[in-house]
């Protein structure tokens, strides 16, 4: 009796496994790795799913396959392109500025006879009104990781002094420490909005009259509104110092704010959110 049911199940399984077709899906934006757990959920427990470059191969029944496919043309749409801007100094707008320059300059007319002429050309240019290194962009796909970094690398020299036999012997190791600026972020989309993980950093280079430097760093996951400049940080330092004269005393009190933001546009966005 044993045997004639393990002979059944056998068949069963045998004739499910038929039921199970091959089929090969070709994505067209997202990779393999990025739809296969997203489906996988959605299997029976006898249905497979693998990648073969930019292809999903599918072993489903036909009962099955169509929602499969259906699930997968949802989820195989193409990541927007975004651009991410980072500034450190609250400054946003831009300034015109222009400048004279005297030249000679030579017109055509159009009868292969050129006229001359002098006089003053003023040209005109448009420069970022804040210091290059307080801002930063960065293009990125939806979903993904980008990372961007600048700064520089500054040799700290070390002198040591051995003594040999009366005689001093003076040696040097030159080290180099770096000095950068830049963020790590990860952007997703959800309507209007956006939703960063973002990491921003920033590290002063050391100067000849200091040992030390000055860094901000930041780690934090926010939301806002695309095409809007969002705080991420602020950091307030206030100090003071009193001297005293002797007409009275002098109180001199500084005020520094160290703020952090950032801003994402959507260059795929059918309409531009103000």
């Amino acid at each position: 009796m044993n045997i004639k049911l393990a002979i059944i199940l056998c068949l069963l399984l045998v004739a499910t496994s038929a039921n199970a077709e091959l089929t090969f899906y070709t994505l067209s934006h997202k990779t393999a790795s990025d739809i296969i757990p997203s489906i996988k959920p959605f299997l029976q427990a006898d249905e497979t799913v693998g990648a073969a470059r930019n292809e999903l191969i599918l072993r489903v029944h036909a009962n099955n396959l169509a929602d499969i496919k259906r699930l997968i043309k949802k989820l195989d749409q193409p990541s927007h392109r975004l651009i991410i801007y980072v500034n450190r100094n609250g400054k946003f707008d831009q300034q015109t500025e222009g400048y004279n320059v005297n030249s000679r300059v030579k017109i055509g007319v159009g009868s292969g006879v050129n006229s001359s002429y002098s006089g003053k050309l003023k040209v005109y240019s448009t420069t970022d009104s804040s210091n290059n290194r307080n801002n930063q962009s960065i293009h990125v796909l939806e979903g993904h990781t980008a990372h961007i970094s600048e700064g520089v690398s500054e040799p700290i020299t070390n002198f040591s002094v051995q003594q040999y036999a009366g005689h001093s012997h003076i040696s040097s190791n030159t080290n180099y420490k770096d000095a950068s600026n830049g963020f790590y972020v990860t952007p997703r989309l959800a309507n209007d909005s956006v939703i960063l993980d973002i990491a921003p950093w920033y590290e002063s280079p050391l100067s000849e009259n200091r040992s030390s430097a000055k860094f901000i760093r930041a780690s934090s996951v926010v939301r806002g509104r695309l095409n809007t400049w969002i705080e991420l940080a602020g950091i307030h330092d206030n100090s003071s110092k009193t001297s005293s004269k002797i007409l009275g005393r002098h109180v001199q009190t500084n005020k520094r704010k160290n703020t952090i933001w950032v801003k994402v546009v959507d260059l795929d966005a059918r309409l531009t959110v103000r």
